[in-house]
């Protein structure tokens, strides 16, 4: 009996579609078994119920139906979803907040070989009913401060507002999330792995140590050290100060 993990293709383009095979078999050939490759999103999703893979690459954008919409069809998914995308899709952070992982077009090899590694260590993938429950959630609200984050932890995944983030500050290969409730709890990511999934525009990375949430920032100190609404000071490095200081003068001069 076959161990390989049992995956299907979608996406409307057949390029992509030829493309993503021969990468997969070629560099996980011995782990991963195509069972399913699909051009046309509507047999994709009546085939999916017979064909019951454990991963599937499908894009977001195609005829007839979306990536989102097969899920929201599927009473049971009980599979992984690694999404295919365009760089200016609109849903990429939302699908960063929940926890969800995605390729961009043109596939670049080197992150598809990290996102099937990544599918690889998910500790429990019954999780992925909860997370494409707050995918849905987040391309749905209008506010920017009501999309909810999903950040793993050893005790488990932790579900939040991404406005309720003060600071996060790196340790080691993990990283403390200190949130305005005066809540704060250990992430199984790194800062640069934070950092790249927050809106730039409002998270700032201040010190190679230190991602801070400008809205929570009351002022900056004479020894140049961030001061938060909450008295906390968050050391600035030379290198970023310049950026820091632009910053502040623009949310001051608007």
């Amino acid at each position: 009996m076959s161990t390989k993990i049992r995956t299907c293709l979608i996406d409307d383009d057949p390029f992509i579609l030829s493309e993503l095979s021969a990468s997969l078999e070629k560099q996980f050939g011995e782990t991963i078994e195509i069972i399913g490759v699909f051009q046309d999103a509507q047999k994709a999703k009546n085939e999916l119920k017979v064909l019951l893979p454990e991963l599937v690459f499908m894009d977001i954008r195609m005829p007839q139906l979306s990536g989102f919409d097969i899920l929201d069809q599927l009473k049971d998914i009980s599979f992984e979803v690694i999404f295919i995308t365009s760089y200016s899709e609109y849903a990429i952070q939302a699908i960063r907040y929940s926890a969800l992982d995605y390729l961009l077009k043109p596939i670049d090899q080197f992150e598809l070989k990290k996102s099937v590694e990544r599918y690889f260590i998910i500790p429990d993938k019954a999780l992925m009913r909860a997370r494409l429950e707050n995918l849905r959630h987040n391309l749905n609200v209008k506010n920017e401060n009501n999309l909810q984050l999903i950040i793993p932890t050893k005790q488990g995944e932790y579900h939040f507002k991404v406005s309720e983030i003060v600071r996060c500050e790196a340790d080691s290969n993990y990283t403390m999330i200190y949130l305005n409730s005066n809540k704060k709890f250990l992430a199984s990511r790194t800062l640069s792995d934070i950092e790249a999934m927050l809106n730039e525009r409002v998270f700032q990375r201040v010190h190679k140590s230190h991602l801070v949430h400008f809205n929570y920032v009351e002022r900056l100190s004479s020894s140049n050290n961030l001061v938060l609404q909450d008295g906390t000071e968050i050391p600035v490095s030379r290198r970023r100060l310049p950026e820091v200081k632009s910053i502040l003068f623009e949310r001051k001069h608007p």
